[in-house]
């Protein structure tokens, strides 16, 4: 921020986290006048001091733009989609009639897509209603393979809730297996025979291969893991089947930046009041 922020002079405010150094701070505050600098508990104390009036009469209506979601142009050319909160309320509305049964307040989702994605956007939404926990955590180091010296954020995390794209699943299942092909001949041949067996649905056996085989691959994604979504566009049927047998029940959906038409079940109006 330090080096750019002179060739930016739209920028008006800045809000920092943490401890800068008092140079780097000073060349920010320096830059030019009318630039205002706050720390995060500094900005927490001009909220307590403004007035509840004040808050109360920017509270947002349904009509009120909610935010501009980018999308890259996948049906044309790059745009934001002007977004309202009656498009969010009715997006997580319609999540937690759906599936809202099967989150719980202890249900722990590792966040990895960009907030700037629609999927991720209204996963995370629904989290926030719900009371979950939300961790971070980024592609290029969701893996054991994909780091150095530490766990990956799936294994150090250890969801129970992910949400990803087809790419994202074609990723894990790759590092699933080059765990078993660096394993050595009877490890792949054991892995290859329990895909059979719990395939085939083998009573009695399926349940050994899924305690004795299954359970160590289940441990890479910190054994916690029960419910996962693919989003965004078609995830393949072999890998859905494969991550179905070997790690956990994938639930495919679809999403869209497009606008959301349809009002809000009645039930949803009801568990907020009909705000």
């Amino acid at each position: 921020m330090a080096k750019v922020i002179g060739e930016v002079p739209s920028i008006r405010v800045v809000i920092y986290d943490g401890q800068p150094s008092e140079s780097v701070l000073s060349k920010i505050k320096g830059t030019r006048e009318g630039l205002a600098v706050y720390s995060l508990d500094a900005l927490r104390e001009l909220g307590r001091q403004q007035p509840l009036e004040l808050a109360e009469s920017r509270t947002p209506s349904s009509d009120d733009v909610a935010c501009i979601m980018y999308t890259s142009g996948s049906t044309g050319p790059p745009k934001g989609v002007v977004l309202k909160h009656s498009n969010l309320v009715a997006a997580i509305g319609s999540i937690i009639s759906l599936v809202g049964h099967h989150l719980k307040l202890d249900d722990t989702f590792l966040a990895f897509l960009p907030l700037a994605h629609i999927l991720e956007y209204v996963v995370e939404l629904c989290f926030l209603f719900v009371g979950g926990c939300c961790g971070y955590g980024r592609v290029k180091t969701l893996t054991d393979q994909s780091v150095r010296n530490c766990q990956g954020d799936i294994k150090a995390f250890r969801p129970t809730i992910m949400v990803g794209v087809p790419a994202i699943w074609e990723l894990i299942r790759k590092g699933i297996l080059a765990q078993v092909n660096s394993s050595g001949a009877i490890r792949k041949s054991m892995f290859n025979g329990a895909m059979t067996v719990k395939k085939a649905n083998v009573p009695v056996l399926k349940n050994v291969v899924d305690s004795v085989v299954f359970a160590k691959i289940r441990q890479a994604t910190g054994g916690r893991l029960r419910l996962a979504l693919s989003g965004g566009a078609a995830l393949s049927r072999e890998t859905q089947e494969f991550l179905n047998i070997a790690l956990v029940t994938i639930v495919q959906g679809t999403s869209s930046s497009l606008p959301c038409r349809y009002k809000p079940a009645n039930r949803w109006a009801e568990l907020t009041n009909g705000t």
